[in-house]
Order: structure tokens, then C-alpha cells, then sequence
């Protein structure tokens, strides 16, 4: 996103930046209308490595060396007044206009990009079930500004490992060398979008190689660069590539691995056949005023425009329209003119800074604003509640009819304290990961003297009973055994999901089966399931696909049943479909727009009830949803209680004041438990 030439100034170039960045905004404002818009961040890079690369090689031939100290002044100069200024900023605007739910993971990216290792940090919450479902934060855009310093801080280093042999090798080496590391960054990056995509999409290592494809744009010797510079049907050909990945392209994509070859492809095409020495190419289009002066704001617009649209967003609850989506269009170009005139262009050429490494260096220090903002704001966090209801704290009780008064209490748990409303089982690893095939089994309640075995299968849905069903196994002495997954439901048929086969997921499935029959062998399993997905014959989620669903998991169940395994199943949980803590904490508890109305919450006919129906009696499917829902609305807080962590997921509290509730329906459910009350 930052960079300048090393060969002189080629607005083909600024246009490709404003394509770039153009892209990307058009992305987060209608994601539908351009599905693949993310592309345009793939641009960025191959135009960072093509220029940083010719900077770095035109120094290298002037001096016999790289000036590392004046390269990474030049870059801190460049880049990070400007970023520090918008995490500053955006850290400000965020403490007054979001709601405390988000502001700690707000501070701990502002904190982490300043730092320049967000997109690390994005990883590792991206394979974290519980994090990866959390909202998007103002600057989680940086991801990528992390990926390129990161890339500043690297790419130096080849240059004078290349300036070991003797000079008239030296391009040779070099090119052979970010030959090597762009195979491997691409070969890593198929391997690991396969096995991990969720945090494949952010780590520098599957990068890598679209920053050095621009380095060997770079680097390509005279005669062949003179040939391939006047064929302008390439440029037109890239042009295509990028603009067809941003339409074909959506964000259930297998990104990046290969099918980033698309734009950064494109993108390498458009640098070699776009400029003005091509031959009927389209260095014209791309040297458009205002493209070339979008593309030098490109850096500081791509700065703005996130944090202006998800503030917006967050304050209107809705989604931009076009006269919106215009004026946010708008503001942030004002904004980032503003920061590149008063900002970017004086920093950069400072007469008290320009030559001198040190002086220039040292602008890292404005890093040390939002980093000591965010840490002050962190520090003062209160420690995880301690999960403790007292009597003013009744939950359930009050749907349930047996409490009438609920004082006036602070909401628990806390809104701002996720952690602390989240399943134990879910925080000690006992929730199988989204892509996993191989169950993961845990074991609660009376592990050492049981009087029966209860197991609890199924997706994190399932695991909305454990707090509830745990409290019962130790009054009552069960081994309560978990067997949970992040996203499958337990069926044999298998799940689609955005056009995805699960494969994983009937893996996964088969795989508890056999553990269920022959190691676990448990006296009861219950389960329930999230109905969100489809089927191969029915893809959208529905009565038809929750039939077929259904008929899987009655499949299963008549297995158990065969072996002398009671089954129990619990019907699906009501599904708000916002985020109950963002929602408690912008309008209040008692707020009637933070319920959603039952008919809508709790799906018609889901895939256990009618399972439990083709079980033909064997099977009953345990509806709970009177004790938390009115009969017209499904509210987030009930007797002082946060029912669900985000839109779906109960919070422990919730569900613990439900057990004497769920106790005697299980009981009737089951003649196993009702004969070890």
C-alpha cells in the first residue's frame, strides 16, 4: 500500500493503486454487489514487492550495498505517522461510539497493529471458535499493513545475503532467491488454505509470494523487461484477471492459496503490459487523473475507509444505502487527502529527517500513542466475574412462573466479560474445531464412583445444555461425557453449508459412533443440534434439508437404541440473530428491540423434532423453549440474566438456572434417568 518507485514515477502504477484500493471499498461497503473485492488487497501486495524491490535493487547498484538503516527510515517515514494517527484516532472515536462489548477487542488489535503483528494475532482468534465468531473491529483492516512491514523488515536481509558473491552474480542470486521463496510461500499457501483456511488467509507466510511476484517483476533483466514493457495485450489481460477475481471470488473462496494466482496474476500483468511504452495497452485508462490521484491517497484511504464504515455501521445498525455508502465514500477521501497532505507528504519530506536514518527511525516512536492509549484502556479491564448468581439473580425461575419480583440488578455476567459466560467445557479445548473429522471427548460430573454414564453429542448448540446438565450430574453422580463439535450437527446425512460439503462433519459423525458403541458406551446420550445447515439435494437450510438431516440423525439414534443406549434429545435453541451483549449494552435490558419474535427465533419444525418423530416413540425430542422465550418474544435478558453470549449460544449462568427445569423433562424422557434421581 506504501511504496515509491525505484525506476521514476509511473501513474500506470497510481491507477493500478486506485483499482486496488477502489476494489477493497466497494468490498466492505457492498460486499454483494463485488463478492471478491478482497482481491484488491492481493493488488497491493504485488505492487509493494515490484516497488519496494526496484528501490531496494536501484540503491543496491548506485552504493554496492543496501543502506538498511536508511531503507527502514524511508519505510517508517512513509507509513507510520499516518497509521498511528488513524489508530489514535479511530481508538477515540470507537471509546465513544461503540458499546463496551468491543471495545477490549478493539484495544488489543489497536495495540497489536501499532505493534505491527495483527495479522498473527487475527490468526490465532480466527481458529479460536469462540473468537472467530466475535465482530469485526474498526482496524481489523491492518492485517495487511502488518503482513508488509513485516515484509520491509525481511526483504533487505536478501539483498545482502545476494551481495555474498561477486557483483555480476548478484541480480542472479538474488532472483534465485525470491524465486525459492515465492514457491515456497505459494506451495505453503495451497497447503495450509486446504487444512487451516481460517487463519491461512492472514499469516505472512501464505503472503509472502504475491510480495516477492512483484519482486521479480523488479528484478528481470533489461532485455527481456524492454520486450515484454511494449506488449500491451498483457496489461489488458491482467486487467481482466483482477477485475474477474473480484466478481467470481466470494468469501467462502478457498483464499488465498492457488486461487490467489488470479489477481495477483492480474496484477503482475498490468505492471509488465501497463505502461505507457506498451503498444495498444491500457496505460491510458490506468493514467486517468483520478486515478492517479486516488492511487496517492490509495495508503491513507485505505486507512480511513474501515474504521468510517464500521463506526457508522455500528451506530445506525444497519448496513450503507447508496446515498450512505456516497457520503462515506466521501469523508474518507477528505480524510485521506487531509492525512496525506498534512501527514504523509511533510513527514516524508522533512528536511529534518530526510538523509538521516537515525532521525528518520525514530518516527517509530509514534507507534508509542495508540499502543499506550489501548494498554491504559486494557489495564484498567476488570478480572473475569466468578460466576456466582446471588438471589436477585432468579434467570429462568421468572419464565418459569415460580419467581414474580426481579429486583433491579446490574445484567450478568458481565456484558464486557465474554470469557466469563462461556461453557467450561468450551474454554478447556473440549470443543471439537470446525474443520476437525477426529472427536474430542471430555469427561465432568462423578468421574470416579458414577452411578450411570450420560453423554452429550452434538455441535456447540448441544453444548448449550452442559452448564445445566453438569449441575445435574453432580447432584445426581453421572460421568457426564462430552463429544462436541464447533460446527457439525450429529447426523449421518451429510451437510452443506454456502454451497460446502461437510465431508469433515460425516467423518466426525461416524467417528463418535464407533466411539459411542465400543469405548464410550454410555447408559444415555442427548443431543441437539444448530439448524443452519443444508443438504447435497436441499442446500439451503429449510424443511426439506431438515428432513433429510433429521432422518440422519434418526439413523443414528436407532444404532444406540439397537445397543441399549437410551437417547434424549433436546430441541434446538431459540436463535436471535444479533449479538445479545452488543445489543443489552446499546439500548438496556429491558429493551424491547434486543428480543426477537418467537415465531422467528425458534425454527418450525427443526431437524430432532423430526427425528424424534420418525423414531416413532422410542425417541423424545425435550422442548425448553418456554423457559426462554414469552409466549410472543424471545428477550436477551430474563430475571437479571444474559441468556446468550452472542446471537445463539446460551450463556453458563442461563443455562444453570434452567437445570431444575430440564431435571424432571429428561427424567420423563428417559427411564434410564428417572430411575437414578
Amino acid at each position: 500500500m506504501g511504496g515509491a518507485a525505484g525506476h521514476g514515477f509511473r501513474p500506470d502504477v497510481q491507477g493500478l493503486r486506485a483499482l486496488a484500493v477502489s476494489l477493497v471499498v466497494i468490498y466492505h461497503l457492498y460486499p454483494s454487489l463485488l463478492p471478491g473485492g478482497y482481491v484488491g488487497v492481493d493488488v497491493f501486495f504485488v505492487v509493494s514487492g515490484f516497488l519496494i524491490t526496484g528501490q531496494l535493487w536501484h540503491g543496491y547498484q548506485r552504493h554496492g550495498r543496501v543502506r538498511l538503516l536508511d531503507f527502514w527510515g524511508r519505510r517508517a517515514r512513509r507509513l507510520l505517522p499516518a497509521a498511528a494517527l488513524v489508530l489514535a484516532v479511530v481508538w477515540l472515536a470507537s471509546y465513544f461510539l461503540l458499546p463496551v462489548t468491543r471495545l477490549s477487542d478493539t484495544a488489543s488489535q489497536i495495540r497489536a497493529s501499532a505493534l505491527c503483528f495483527q495479522n498473527w494475532q487475527l490468526a490465532s482468534n480466527a481458529v479460536s471458535y469462540l473468537k472467530s465468531a466475535d465482530a469485526a473491529t474498526p482496524v481489523v483492516h491492518f492485517w495487511s499493513l502488518s503482513v508488509e512491514e513485516q515484509f520491509y523488515l525481511i526483504w533487505p536481509l536478501l539483498f545482502a545475503v545476494a551481495a555474498l558473491p561477486a557483483r555480476r552474480y548478484r541480480r542472479v542470486v538474488l532472483g534465485g532467491l525470491i524465486a525459492v521463496l515465492v514457491a515456497g510461500s505459494l506451495a505453503y499457501s495451497v497447503y495450509e488454505t486446504r487444512v487451516n483456511p481460517r487463519a491461512a488467509y492472514f499469516v505472512t507466510t501464505t503472503r509472502m509470494w504475491e510480495l516477492g511476484t512483484g519482486g521479480l517483476l523488479a528484478l528481470l533483466p533489461g532485455r527481456i523487461d524492454r520486450v515484454l514493457r511494449r506488449q500491451g495485450w498483457l496489461g489488458w489481460a491482467g486487467l481482466a484477471l483482477v477485475v474477474a477475481g473480484s466478481f467470481a471470488l466470494s468469501g467462502t473462496s478457498a483464499f488465498p492459496g492457488a486461487l490467489a494466482l488470479l489477481p495477483a496474476g492480474g496484477a503482475a500483468l498490468l505492471i509488465i503490459g501497463g505502461s505507457d511504452q506498451a503498444r495498444l495497452g491500457p496505460a491510458r485508462l490506468m493514467s486517468l487523473r483520478p486515478l492517479v490521484f486516488l492511487g496517492g491517497i490509495s495508503y491513507s484511504l485505505y486507512l480511513w475507509h474501515w474504521p468510517v464504515i464500521d463506526l457508522w455501521t455500528a451506530n445506525t445498525g444497519k448496513s450503507a444505502g447508496v446515498i450512505s455508502g456516497l457520503a462515506i465514500i466521501g469523508v474518507s477521501v477528505i480524510l485521506a487527502w487531509l492525512t496525506k497532505v498534512l501527514v504523509e507528504d511533510r513527514l516524508r519530506n522533512s528536511r529534518i529527517l530526510v538523509g538521516h536514518g537515525w532521525r528518520s527511525l525514530s518516527v517509530v516512536l509514534a507507534a508509542a500513542l495508540p499502543v499506550t492509549l489501548a494498554s491504559v484502556y486494557l489495564a484498567g479491564v476488570p478480572g473475569q466475574w466468578d460466576g456466582k448468581l446471588g438471589p436477585g439473580y432468579p434467570g429462568a425461575a421468572v419464565l418459569a412462573g415460580t419467581v414474580t419480583h426481579v429486583p433491579d440488578q446490574p445484567v450478568l455476567p458481565p456484558l464486557d466479560d465474554r470469557q466469563a459466560a462461556v461453557p467450561t467445557y468450551w474454554r478447556q479445548g473440549c470443543l471439537a474445531a470446525p474443520d476437525a473429522v477426529r472427536p474430542t471427548v471430555c469427561e465432568y460430573g462423578d468421574t470416579t464412583n458414577p452411578v450411570l454414564t450420560v453423554a452429550l453429542v452434538g455441535d456447540s448448540i448441544a453444548g448449550n445444555w452442559f452448564p445445566a446438565l453438569e449441575k445435574i450430574a453432580l447432584r445426581d453422580h453421572w460421568k457426564l461425557v462430552t463429544d462436541l463439535h464447533g460446527t457439525c450437527p450429529w447426523t449421518a446425512t451429510l451437510t452443506v453449508n454456502n454451497g460446502t460439503r461437510h465431508t469433515s462433519c460425516y467423518q466426525w459423525g461416524a467417528a463418535v459412533l464407533h466411539d459411542l458403541l465400543t469405548s464410550i458406551r454410555p447408559d444415555v446420550v442427548i443431543t441437539s443440534d444448530l439448524p443452519s445447515e443444508g443438504t447435497v439435494t436441499h442446500p439451503q437450510p429449510g424443511p426439506q434439508a431438515y428432513a433429510q438431516i433429521g432422518a440422519g440423525m434418526a439413523q443414528y439414534w436407532n444404532q444406540l437404541e439397537g445397543h441399549g443406549i437410551s437417547v434424549v434429545a433436546i430441541r434446538e435453541t431459540p436463535m436471535l440473530g444479533f449479538s445479545a451483549p452488543d445489543c443489552v449494552a446499546q439500548y438496556g435490558a429491558s429493551s424491547r428491540k434486543c428480543g426477537k419474535p418467537a415465531a422467528t427465533a425458534i425454527r418450525p419444525d427443526p431437524p430432532t423434532v423430526q427425528a424424534a418423530r420418525q423414531m416413532a416413540g422410542k425417541v423424545t425430542a425435550i422442548d425448553m423453549n418456554t423457559f426462554m422465550c414469552e409466549p410472543t418474544l424471545c428477550p436477551s435478558v430474563v430475571g437479571n440474566v444474559l441468556v446468550y453470549f452472542d446471537g445463539h449460544h446460551m450463556t453458563s449462568s442461563y443455562s444453570q438456572t434452567l437445570a431444575p427445569y430440564l431435571a424432571p423433562r429428561l427424567a420423563s424422557a428417559s427411564a434410564v434417568l428417572a430411575g437414578h434421581q
